[in-house]
């Protein structure tokens, strides 16, 4: 046998599969990390000839006496128009912040993405990030990689299955590429399809590959190595000693489920306000949204420090690991940044809702981590760890992607000092924020998946035995054989039953008898008295035992076209223990498949 199949995996079909994966994958990603470069640079090229030429803002937020403010007001609003206007004439999937659109497009689209989708997704998100939406790159990029994931195999005739994990690499292609994150990146699309902790472990290897060309092409051509650059000196202060610091960090987790639970509220709730906006034409809702954001971006100016809330959100990250923000700053910018990402992508914006949550966890983090540096000095002396902690342990629960987060979080900063309480914070965060998601489109676990359709099915009824369900089952009402045909009619009026086991004085089982049997005759009053129910029942009765198997039984059913069957002691055997019907079985496959699917067994 071993030897078989060695001779097998030797095969050129084996490597003509084998090279199809890696070939593929690795042409995808080569694609991704292209396309990661060109979206890059449209958007700096946006911000740089739009947003900072006319308003002179550089950064993310006003610098204090700013005389562009007019322009913080115009720009957004008139990228939102202009953007708008783009994915309501060509393409409405553009609409919103991408990730959303490649879950969709696995479970429910085959995988199918439509080609235009590359250039308009990119073209809109660019326009809305260089305009000043608080979006990040990397949602728009994930569709784009998708895309051309799609488009690769649609090309190429490949099977769905095929298509949609060819989908996921190149998804993983364009995450991995642009937050400079090969590991992360191949993790975060097979992770983030699921709402609980589920994994798309098919595409893994194919989303290695795509994710690993994609950043060596990425970092090749563009010179970025790592997305977050944090100075030498700030950096040697960010890694985990004191084990006491873990309760500051559990602290932080809780934190990060409240903010999180205003985050998706706010987003969604912003998403429904906007849906139900019917005297505005959807093509001016960004715009709108572009408005507010421009107007809450005046409003905090004065309260914190220079810090601000357009863009991505890395200048934010960068300054809360640094330090330079006081503790009311960091708290008016978490709630302003929830603010402006949803008026930015949920009034019908194109942009990622990732790089934002990176931008509040580590806002979230610095606060807790300053805030307990002054109440606890000796315990806490680094609270710029507790910003990159934020940063994971954030995302990891508001997009239910732990694993990834952890990873990408240490793979974007340089340094896996902080691993452990990364994990505690992720899983903190994601143990009480089951009941939200950033991601309205994933599923709870691969069985609720409709590209797993056919995977899960399991004979349910094939492990299942008659004494499963013989609880359940009413006590037979037996008939003797030597009863009239009028006493029968008697006992029939009385019972809710559509089949009558018929017993002789020792109560063992010599016929049955239905209704049908029974609408034959039931006009002929005049032998009412001298018809007996040997006269008309079925001597042929098919029986099953406790052992048997409900599949068995069903099958049994179908075969002869009966709905009731009698249960009888032994193979055999005549003494009648219950009536099996149908719909006893069709209740007990039911309540078994509940339970299967919740995960609690059999009975």
């Amino acid at each position: 046998m071993a030897a078989n199949e060695q001779a097998q995996s030797s095969t050129p079909g084996y490597l003509s599969h084998f090279g199809k994966w890696v070939s593929l994958s690795a042409l995808i990603g080569v694609l991704g990390g292209l396309a990661a470069v060109v979206f890059k640079a449209m958007t700096e090229l946006v911000r740089e000839h739009v947003f900072v030429h006319f308003s002179g803002v550089t950064g993310e937020g006003l610098e204090a006496g700013a005389t562009g403010w007019i322009w913080v007001l115009i720009i957004p609003t008139m990228g939102g128009a202009l953007v708008g206007w783009l994915i309501h004439t060509w393409a409405p999937e553009t609409e919103g912040h991408g990730t959303d659109s490649v879950i969709r497009a696995y479970h429910r689209m085959k995988g199918v993405v439509r080609k235009r989708v590359i250039a308009l997704k990119a073209l809109t998100a660019a326009l809305t990030i260089g305009t000043g939406g608080s979006a990040g790159q990397e949602g728009p990029v994930a569709q784009v990689g998708a895309g051309i994931g799609s488009s690769v195999s649609s090309a190429l005739g490949l099977s769905d299955r095929d298509r949609r994990l060819f989908l996921l690499s190149g998804a993983s292609a364009g995450v991995g590429a642009m937050f400079c994150s090969p590991l992360g990146g191949a993790l975060f699309a097979p992770e983030v399809l699921y709402k609980r902790e589920d994994i798309e472990g098919d595409a893994l290897v194919p989303c290695i590959i795509a994710s690993i060309f994609a950043y060596a092409t990425f970092a090749a051509i563009s010179g970025v190595h790592r997305v977050v650059e944090i100075p030498a000196e700030v950096f040697e202060n960010l890694h985990f000693d004191d084990p006491k610091e873990l309760l500051v960090y559990l602290v932080l987790g809780v934190a990060c489920t409240g903010a999180g639970w205003l985050y998706t509220r706010v987003f969604h709730g912003v998403d429904r306000l906007a849906g139900n906006m019917k005297r505005i034409p959807k093509a001016l809702k960004p715009a709108l949204g572009g408005l507010l954001l421009g107007l809450t971006a005046l409003t905090i100016a004065p309260f914190v420090d220079g810090g601000g809330i357009f863009f991505g959100g890395y200048g934010l990250i960068k300054s809360a690991i640094s330090g330079e923000l006081a503790i009311s700053a960091l708290i008016i910018l978490v709630v302003a940044k929830i603010l402006a990402t949803s008026f930015t992508i949920s009034s019908g914006g194109s942009g990622g809702v990732f790089a934002p949550a990176l931008a509040i966890g580590a806002l979230l983090g610095a606060a807790v981590g300053q805030s307990a540096h002054e109440l606890m000095p000796g315990l806490v002396e680094h609270p710029g760890a507790f910003a990159l902690v934020g940063m994971g342990g954030f995302f990891a629960g508001v997009a239910k992607v732990p694993i990834a987060s952890v990873v990408m979080v240490s793979e974007m900063t340089g340094g896996y000092d902080l691993l452990a309480p990364l994990m505690l914070v992720a899983v903190v965060h994601l143990m009480l924020s089951r009941g939200w998601t950033m991601y309205q489109a994933q599923v709870t676990r691969q069985i609720d998946s409709p590209a797993h359709v056919g995977e899960f099915v399991i004979d349910v009824l094939q492990s299942m035995k008659v004494r499963d369900v013989l609880d359940d089952v009413r006590p037979p009402r037996l008939i003797h054989e030597d009863v009239t045909l009028r006493g029968a009619m008697k006992i029939v009026a009385e019972s809710h039953e559509t089949h009558f086991p018929v017993v002789d004085d020792a109560e063992e089982l010599v016929g049955i008898f239905s209704l049908t049997d029974l609408r034959r005759i039931f006009l002929e009053e005049e032998v009412g008295d001298f018809v007996i129910v040997r006269d008309f029942m079925s001597e042929q009765v098919m029986t099953v035992t406790l052992e048997d198997s409900l599949h068995d039984v069903q099958r049994l059913m179908t075969r002869r076209g009966v709905s009731a069957i009698p249960v009888v002691d032994t193979e055999g055997g005549r003494r009648v223990l219950a009536l099996l019907e149908r719909n006893s079985i069709g209740r007990a496959y039911a309540e078994e498949l509940k339970r299967l699917k919740m995960g609690t067994g059999s009975k």
